[in-house]
């Protein structure tokens, strides 16, 4: 009887520790992704001269919502959005660091959307003020999804790049191959 509970207990402990060890800290603390996330965007934003991002939780729910929904496509909600998949758990810097490295396929002196710089000008899109950003567990991948308020990525009437000009601007320090490290 001593065997058998000894037993029991130290295959529950084992169970229990490789349950903590096999799911990486950051799928555990939304708030540290909150943070970093956050952190990420407002160092990229600085480098192009756009003002800090504040979290809004409106945004972030919107975005866990439609994570946890697990399509590799576009939510075409009213906000902007940016979207990364992974099949592991990378980290809040990495995913940033996927947008933010679009940058250096961007035409500063003509702007305008291209599929190759979405998620960057998104990013630095002056006009934007607030973000939220969740991810969901899809079970063979991690599905990323942040949410942006005032969209960006938005065309003229005209049809001109001018609101590209406006709102997404040059790096005014660092690096163009520079990435968060956070």
């Amino acid at each position: 009887m001593f065997t058998s509970a000894v037993t029991k207990t130290a295959v529950l402990a084992l169970v229990a520790v490789g349950a903590v060890s096999s799911a990486p800290l950051e799928t555990r603390d939304r708030d540290d992704f909150k943070n970093k996330m956050l952190e990420g965007t407002n160092w990229y934003r600085s480098q192009h001269g756009a003002k800090a991002l504040s979290w809004d939780q409106d945004l972030e729910d919107y975005a866990a919502n439609y994570a946890r929904a697990c399509l590799k496509q576009h939510s075409r909600g009213p906000h902007g959005e940016n979207l990364d998949w992974y099949s592991y758990w990378g980290s809040p810097a990495s995913y940033v660091n996927d947008f933010g490295r679009e940058r250096i396929n961007f035409d500063f002196n003509n702007g305008g959307f291209d599929k190759s710089t979405g998620h960057f000008t998104q990013l630095v899109w002056k006009d934007t003020s607030r973000m939220g950003c969740a991810w969901a567990d899809c079970s063979s991948w991690y599905n990323i999804v942040c949410e942006y308020e005032r969209a960006g990525n938005i065309r003229s009437i005209e049809g001109d790049n001018r609101f590209y000009r406006e709102n997404v601007g040059r790096q005014v320090w660092g690096n163009i191959k520079d990435e968060f490290q956070g």
